[in-house]
């Protein structure tokens, strides 16, 4: 577990730039969610557009979108697959996106299409903390 400044990134888990998560299952299917700097940089999350079981999507496509009073954005898909399952939960209950962003935080789970490639794109392992600090220090900027 990375921990900076007070955001906590597992490194076992892969991200995006825009501050999505993937974690690949033991059967092979990967859960999304959003991490906790990108939950805490939005805010109040005030509203949440998630895809419906069965959508396919291309790796770095937007698969819904937030919005917050300070911020509207996509959440884009870590790697290409089609949706298996849609955490609609959440949507009563925005709140698991900052308290719990890694548990019953997640948003979707997919079944990857190329995720050897895919995975390979994001930042995974011991590149988790600099990115991390880097993130920090932009947003500190701003």
């Amino acid at each position: 577990m990375v921990e900076i400044e007070g955001y906590n990134l597992p490194d076992e888990l892969y991200y995006t730039k825009d501050h999505t998560w993937a974690r690949v299952e033991d059967n092979g299917t990967i859960t999304v969610g959003m991490d906790a700097f990108g939950a805490k940089a939005a805010g109040n999350i005030e509203f949440i557009d998630l895809p419906m079981e069965d959508d396919e999507f291309e790796n770095g496509e937007a698969f819904g979108s937030l919005e917050s009073a300070k911020w509207v954005g996509g959440l884009l898909m870590p790697a290409g697959g089609t949706v298996i399952a849609v955490h609609e939960d959440i949507e009563d209950d925005l709140s698991l996106l900052s308290e719990d962003p890694y548990g019953e935080g997640w948003l979707i789970k997919i079944k990857p299409s190329n995720p050897k490639d895919d995975l390979k794109l994001l930042i995974h392992g011991n590149d988790v903390g600099p990115w991390l600090k880097k993130e920090i220090q932009n947003r500190k900027k701003k």
